[in-house]
């Protein structure tokens, strides 16, 4: 009987996890991105429950309770780590103290105990995504700490011994259980929510394939017609449109006006932020995910519309997804502008930004995403970000120097990809003194040598290597080495390379440098075959 009283806690539990799933801060703990504010709101949520599993436990003697509450504490130690079961344990532990009984004070500790039990598991698995068996095993373990705390410190000894006759084993069962089923319905909605991450980013890219073509022309009517197209065929939406930065320029989906529409669209062209807008045509709602194309971060080029049957469609996943969209868009767009400002440039002046921006990199990089998006969707979702960042850094040349900080996040966006495609064969290593982050450098100067480390140096290396990249700082100077354990170069090769720098990224860096600071601050080149090569510069701080 006691089994079954239990097991009516169950449907609790069930409960909250699928409550807790459906929070922002269960979709940060799968970003593995949680912070104060979240630890806070899973301290608060799991001591709710754990409370309410001492509320709907079982009295078996005067203030002895047969009970769920070690759930919760074990649960939280499990998802948010030692600090956070402690926490909780301790919020339930003194709860359970205030009710009053021989147990008060054995159930108090134990329930701190197994929130810091749940919280070491999860340290030693480094394991976020607990199996039914591992999360089974962990509560029974947990749970049995409590028995034998009870069993140590309750008195009197006899009362205790009779007390644990009845609740040990249906305690330790229901509450290991209860503990594979939280973190079992958890992993199975975390399952989902990859799933559709990973469909969602299959979707954004094909799209970008198909409409990469069309963007080297340039935002128009013609072109706009053909990218709606290409987004209504995923079959996602029920119509798509595009605006440049006053007008509809295209319409493609279920029959509306687009009188009407165009109409609607002036306060999207006023803010510039994605928004939702809604319209009434022949008594039918009419309802568009609004999100604006910005190239330079905050230069609004036009609008990308997509329409949904109503707006208890418009969840997170879809607005993500539209997002996503917009922003390589967005990113097709720059590169369209950054074409045409180089065709008005002189020759030397155009190769230094294709030097910058790369094509192959940019379908290697799509090729590398797509394929993640079936292994790893979240990696996907993180790399697409990366190339985001990498194309949005490269193309903005508003400034000549940036600080260190912000060119070595641009590295580490290239990096990033680049590892991806590489994967082991490819590692890459920072040291950077902290002190210089804030220190400015000529904009793209460390940028071309990683790449040309990566691409000349690992890429011909059957097993790969590493890059080095390091700064020291002196009373004067900034010294920065990028070295690596490439194939590096025959002497025939080193020779040509110093005297006619064919490298169209070190003879901008060698030519900047120079012309900055001076003919004895260019680039310095050392290089053994089969063995690496080092780059060096050095930046004056005067």
């Amino acid at each position: 009987m006691l089994y079954l009283q239990l097991m009516e806690g169950m449907s609790l539990v069930a409960l909250t996890a699928y409550i807790f799933s459906h929070s922002n801060t269960f979709k940060n703990l799968i970003k593995d991105s949680i912070n104060l504010k979240d630890k806070i709101i899973m301290i608060m949520f799991f001591s709710i429950l754990s409370i309410l599993g001492t509320y709907i436990g079982v009295d078996i003697q005067p203030h002895a309770i047969a009970n769920t509450r070690p759930i919760g504490a074990i649960v939280a130690g499990m998802m948010g780590g030692p600090i956070v079961g402690i926490i909780v344990g301790t919020i339930a532990g003194i709860h359970r103290y205030t009710l009053g009984g021989f147990t008060a004070a054995a159930c108090s500790v134990a329930t701190i105990i197994e929130g810091l039990t749940g919280g070491l598991i999860r340290l030693y698995l480094k394991d976020k995504n607990f199996s039914i068996k591992t999360a089974f095993i962990g509560g029974f373990i947990a749970e049995t700490f409590q028995m034998l705390l009870i069993l140590l410190i309750a008195k009197p000894f006899y009362q205790s011994l009779a007390l644990e006759k009845v609740i040990a084993l249906p305690m330790i069962l229901v509450n290991s259980l209860g503990v594979a089923i939280f973190l079992d319905i958890i992993n199975r909605i975390k399952i989902e929510n990859a799933r559709s991450g990973a469909i969602q980013s299959q979707r954004v890219l094909a799209i970008s394939k198909q409409t990469l073509f069309y963007m080297r022309l340039g935002l128009s009517k013609n072109t706009a017609d053909k990218i709606v197209k290409i987004i209504y065929k995923i079959g996602i939406v029920q119509g798509v449109f595009i605006a440049d930065k006053k007008t509809l320029l295209s319409y493609c989906g279920e029959s509306l006006s687009e009188i009407l529409l165009s109409h609607n669209l002036g306060s999207v062209f006023s803010q510039n932020s994605s928004k939702v807008i809604k319209f009434k045509d022949k008594f039918k709602d009419e309802v568009f995910y609004c999100v604006p194309l910005m190239i330079n971060e905050n230069k609004f080029e036009g609008i990308l519309g997509l329409k949904v049957k109503c707006e208890k469609d418009l969840d997170s996943y879809f607005i993500e997804f539209c997002q996503e969209l917009g922003s390589l868009l967005s990113m097709q767009i720059e590169l369209y502008t950054l074409n045409k400002l180089a065709e008005g440039v002189q020759a030397a002046e155009l190769k230094s930004l294709r030097a910058q921006i790369h094509p192959h990199f940019f379908f290697n990089a799509l090729n590398t995403i797509s394929c993640f998006c079936r292994t790893d969707p979240m990696k996907a979702k993180d790399l697409i970000l990366d190339l985001s960042n990498y194309f949005r850094k490269t193309l903005k040349r508003d400034d000549d120097f940036v600080t260190l900080n912000e060119e070595i996040e641009l590295i580490k966006s290239y990096v990033n990809i680049e590892q991806a495609r590489f994967g082991p064969r490819l590692k890459v290593y920072f040291n950077i003194p902290l002190e210089i982050l804030n220190f400015k450098i000529p904009v793209f100067l460390l940028q071309p040598l990683v790449e040309n480390s990566i691409k000349h140096g690992i890429h011909g290396k059957k097993d790969g290597g590493s890059v080095f990249i390091n700064a020291e700082d002196t009373s004067n100077d900034i010294i920065f080495e990028v070295t690596d354990t490439g194939v590096g170069m025959n002497p025939q090769k080193y020779k040509e390379v110093i005297t006619k720098w064919p490298g169209i990224g070190l003879k901008n860096v060698n030519d900047r440098l120079m012309l900055l600071y001076g003919p004895q601050y260019g680039v310095d080149i050392k290089s053994v075959y089969n063995e690496g090569t080092r780059i060096k510069i050095i930046i004056p701080k005067g």
